[in-house]
Formats: structure tokens, C-alpha cells, sequence
């Protein structure tokens, strides 16, 4: 699908009366990118040894002890299902608006219990999700330990001070107006142990570049705000940060990056970017920070820095 057509029809379905449903209906009768493939719980299987790995390296206490909180969940709790059948047994996951779909869920409940094998996975779903919400919801915190919460603000969760162990949030920040993330890294921080993790991994390409072969990952760097607006409706909303952003808001947010791992770049990639013609806006950037693709971070509160910071 050409990109322009794509952001004409998301724009029409973020203003439109259950635009969100209908968003949906497309994407599983029409475009066909739900359900989730196998593919993608391969690739699934790949981000949470990740994260795994990233706890047990840098956590004090065991991985079945520990507190997650993540916020973004989505729309079928892909990654927080893999996290459960791998062995983590209490997750908390929010989302602004209530985006979990059943049939979704318990799609990839059916992939888990197909896939353990090749997955080598720890444990297989007992059991999928009613259709009755409530007991769905009942069947979610039973069964696989998710406390799932929505509709709720990441800046503002309710969660006590100090009592997350880790908090994860997988592809979610790229989604997140700049003006809001400040506050959204504060909660975290608040809602963090002194001694706890984020792990938070960020997609920096041009989510258009996933439908329209025609165009490059960074597409979107060729616009500049003013006109990026029309192509940037809720639905699709993409805030355009660069990794050097992140680092920054990070810094400021009283975070010390443990670990960094970027995608990217590759000469191709840098290539392509050479060969944009870029907005006024990211010409301040070198060529290398323009290119990187997405990126893993592993952070822990900066506790000397925490002080000097204003209360939140």
C-alpha cells in the first residue's frame, strides 16, 4: 500500500466515531498484519531473552521474584505472554486506552502451546481467555500473573513509590509526543526501586516503510513539522525522535544508561540517508545518529542525580 494512501486512511479513522475499531478491522480482514505470525514470535522469543538477560545481569533478586510494569501492551500482550511462559510469574501492564483483543490473545496463547518446542520455552498456557471481560481479566492474573490495567495514563499509574523491580516498555516511546515522555520518565522513576531496571526498546524507522517497499526507513526525515502533521494522525502517530533524543531525555529524567544496544547503521543505511533531502529540523543530526535503526536501552536511576533533580 503507497504510504500517502495509508496516512489519508488513518487520518480519517483517528477522527472518525469508533475509529479505533474499524482500525482494527482493517488491519485483520484487509491488510492481514493480525494476527500476529509465527515469524513474529520468533522474533518475539528474541527481544524477551533480551530482556532476560538484561534482568539477570543487572537485578539483584531472581527473575520470578521480581515486579514488571510495562505500559504499551497493545493489542495481543505478545511480548508479556513470552516473558510468563519464560519464567516471569508478576507483571503489571497499563495501556492509555483499553486495546486488548481476545481472539488476539489467545491466538498467541495457541502459538505458545504450538511453538514451546521450537521456542524452548519453560512452561505452555494452560488455558486461553473467555470472551466475558471480567472473567478474562480474572483468567489473565490466575493463570499467567498479569495485572492488566486500562485505561491508564503512564504518567500518572497510582503505583506506590519505589515498588517495580523493572520496567519494560518494547517499541512503545516511538509512539509517545515528546512534550509527554518528560512526565511518563518521571512515573517510572518514581515507581522504580532504587536499585531496579527500564528496559526500554525503541523503533526509530518510518513505520510507513513497513507497508511501502517504494520508501526507506527514513522517509519521514524529509518533512519537516509542519507538513509531517498530515501524515502523523493519532492512529499512526510517530514522534520522529533520534536515538541522541533519547539519551538526552534520559539524562534529564535522572536515568544512567547501563547498556545501549543500537540497530544499525549499516553503509546501506547510511547511504540512504546521505541521499535525502533532509528537513531543516534534522540537520543538526550527523549522518551516523540520523541512520541508527532502534535501540535497546538498560537503565537504573542515577541515584547522585535523582537528588539534584527538582521533585517530580
Amino acid at each position: 500500500m503507497n504510504w500517502r494512501v495509508k496516512a489519508l486512511c488513518q487520518l480519517g479513522l483517528s477522527i472518525a466515531p469508533l475509529g479505533e475499531n474499524a482500525n482494527y478491522f482493517a488491519q485483520r480482514y484487509v491488510t492481514h498484519s493480525v494476527p500476529p505470525s509465527d515469524e513474529f514470535l520468533r522474533v518475539l522469543r528474541a527481544a524477551a531473552a533480551e530482556h532476560i538477560d538484561a534482568v539477570n545481569c543487572n537485578l539483584a533478586i531472581p527473575l520470578s521474584q521480581a515486579l514488571i510494569y510495562q505500559f504499551g501492551a497493545g493489542w495481543e500482550l505478545g511480548l508479556p505472554l513470552m516473558l510468563w511462559a519464560l519464567g516471569v510469574d508478576r507483571q503489571i501492564l497499563a495501556d492509555r486506552r483499553c486495546l486488548v483483543r481476545t481472539e488476539l490473545v489467545n491466538h498467541v496463547l495457541n502459538q505458545l502451546g504450538r511453538m514451546s518446542g521450537e521456542l524452548e520455552l519453560c512452561r505452555q498456557p494452560p488455558r486461553v481467555l473467555e470472551s466475558d471481560w471480567e472473567r478474562a481479566l480474572a483468567t489473565l492474573r490466575k493463570y499467567y500473573g498479569i495485572d492488566y490495567r486500562a485505561p491508564q495514563d503512564a504518567a500518572s499509574t497510582g503505583l506506590r513509590d519505589g515498588t517495580i523491580d523493572c520496567v519494560v516498555a518494547f517499541n512503545t516511546l516511538e509512539h509517545i509526543p515528546q512534550r509527554e515522555l518528560r512526565g511518563i520518565l518521571a512515573e517510572c522513576r518514581r515507581v522504580l526501586k532504587p536499585d531496579g531496571l527500564m528496559l526500554f526498546r525503541i523503533d526509530y524507522q518510518d513505520h510507513y516503510s513497513y507497508c511501502d517497499e517504494s520508501i526507506s526507513a527514513y522517509n519521514f526525515l524529509r518533512y519537516s513539522d509542519r507538513t509531517w502533521r498530515f501524515f502523523n494522525p493519532s492512529l499512526h502517530y510517530q514522534n520522529r525522535l533520534r536515538h541522541p533524543d533519547y539519551v538526552a531525555a534520559f539524562q534529564e529524567a535522572g536515568l544512567a544508561v547501563l547498556h545501549q544496544k543500537t540497530i544499525g547503521p549499516t553503509d546501506e543505511d547510511l547511504k540512504q540517508v546521505r541521499g535525502l533531502g533532509l528537513a531543516a529540523g534534522f540537520r543538526r543530526y550527523t549522518v551516523d545518529e540520523l541512520a541508527v535503526r532502534g535501540a535497546l536501552f538498560v537503565l537504573r536511576p542515577d541515584l547522585h542525580r535523582r537528588e539534584e533533580l527538582p521533585d517530580s
